[in-house]
């Protein structure tokens, strides 16, 4: 019995010190994600137009009348993936955001919409404007 206790212990031991590979790195120019974002399933626009060195973002936004954006921001995850997140302070907008990352395969921003109001979540998805 204990043999076959210790077997178990020396597969683990070879399981946990097999070093985890890093994810592979996807790094973007920031620059890709400026432009005229649609909203795939409403005529919402999105209109990033500058991506600063310190991670602030001039954004935008139309639904379809212009929504004051209070905060605007991106970031590079790990892998150098973009990920951008705008805020709202407007009348029936206060604190609702878009937490959303850049597909570069797709050409699409992707991610989730926080309406503060209703206090829902939605997954959202914007395809670049032609």
């Amino acid at each position: 019995m204990e043999t076959e206790t210790t077997a178990a212990s020396d597969e683990t031991a070879k399981v946990q010190s097999v070093p985890l590979k890093p994810a592979q790195s996807v790094s973007v120019d920031k620059n890709k994600v400026i432009g005229t974002w649609v909203r795939t399933d409403a005529p919402y626009n999105l209109k990033i137009t500058d991506l600063s060195s310190d991670g602030n973002m001039k954004v935008e936004y139309f639904n379809p009348k212009s929504i004051h954006v209070a905060k605007a921001t991106w970031t590079t995850d790990v892998n150098g993936a973009i990920n951008i997140y705008v805020e709202f302070k407007d009348e029936n907008y206060p604190g609702s955001n878009y937490t959303l990352f850049y597909m570069p395969d797709n050409d699409l921003l992707a991610g989730k919409y926080f309406q503060a109001v209703e206090g829902a979540t939605y997954d959202v998805e914007f395809m670049r404007a032609k």
